[in-house]
């Protein structure tokens, strides 16, 4: 059963989710303008990155996103201003690298350039190119907290495609042995099923025992939520690990307007929804 969060919250979270789509659209104008040569969207895992992020203890607890959590970051307290500047800091490091390198570096092997969010006054850590090794640093972080009878969780976002990697499995299974205060978070792309099936990546997983994993649709900013905050305080009790497979509807800022609503589920349309059931909605 759905507990409704107040409606004071709700219109907090709201706001946070049409920040995150504002500047999401923006710095995606920016590469379609070729002013930035890599943008990945996060249309459409707002919910999961907000709802999961504002229950984050900003400078106590540990944060370790992925290249596309631009609403985790904005919701840890980054600015658009200082999110605008990582973008085009990064263009002009990749402009001064084409200008030191011959062609060669640039043809079918050049690598590809991603974001490194980091945030270091607000215990958020960089993360490193290779997709899912921000799980055993996570992992690790949360390993010293624990030596340390730090009462902070360490939180390390990735996406479906970190899932498969022998580090994501080696981090989840550490953590698990260990007990560690540790919440990982899969924002697992559902684009192309029903949000509620039972069939994708994790659910065929081999998972280690003393891991709790909880499946939720990551377009609803209250289920979200509430199941952060509870995974959040298991792993601050010092109960043990959680791993929160967030399923989201992905999109894009040019497809938005063509797509079915019926097979796209908009976490901002749905949060004004339930504003509006609430009767917390108004033209202002």
């Amino acid at each position: 059963m759905r507990i409704p969060l107040p409606s004071a919250l709700l219109r907090n979270l709201y706001a946070r989710i049409l920040l995150t789509r504002l500047v999401d659209d923006y710095t995606w104008r920016l590469h379609k303008q070729g002013r930035v040569e890599f943008a990945a969207s996060c249309r459409g895992h707002e919910a999961a990155q907000v709802g999961s992020a504002a229950c984050i203890e900003v400078g106590k607890d540990f944060t370790l996103p992925y290249y596309r959590d631009l609403g985790v970051v904005l919701t840890i307290g980054m600015t658009p201003c200082e999110v605008f500047r990582t973008y085009l800091h990064m263009q002009q490091s990749e402009t001064e690298h084409s200008h030191t390198h011959s062609p060669k570096d640039h043809g079918p092997n050049k690598q590809q350039t991603t974001l490194h969010w980091g945030y270091h006054k607000h215990n958020m850590v960089t993360g490193p190119a290779p997709v899912a090794t921000q799980i055993l640093h996570a992992a690790g972080i949360a390993f010293a907290c624990k030596l340390r009878k730090a009462r902070a969780v360490t939180v390390a976002y990735c996406g479906d495609g970190a899932t498969a990697e022998p580090d994501f499995l080696e981090g989840i299974r550490f953590a698990a042995q260990q007990q560690l205060p540790a919440v990982f978070v899969c924002e697992q792309d559902c684009t192309h099923s029903d949000l509620s099936a039972t069939s994708l990546s994790l659910q065929t997983a081999i998972l280690p025992d003393g891991l709790i994993h909880q499946r939720i649709d990551g377009s609803d900013v209250v289920a979200v939520y509430t199941a952060m905050q509870m995974a959040m305080q298991h792993a601050r009790e010092g109960r043990g690990p959680v791993l929160l497979e967030m399923c989201v509807s992905r999109s894009f800022p040019e497809q938005a307007a063509q797509e079915d609503t019926a097979h796209w589920h908009d976490p901002l349309q749905r949060c004004q929804r339930m504003l509006e059931e609430q009767g917390a909605w108004d033209p202002q």
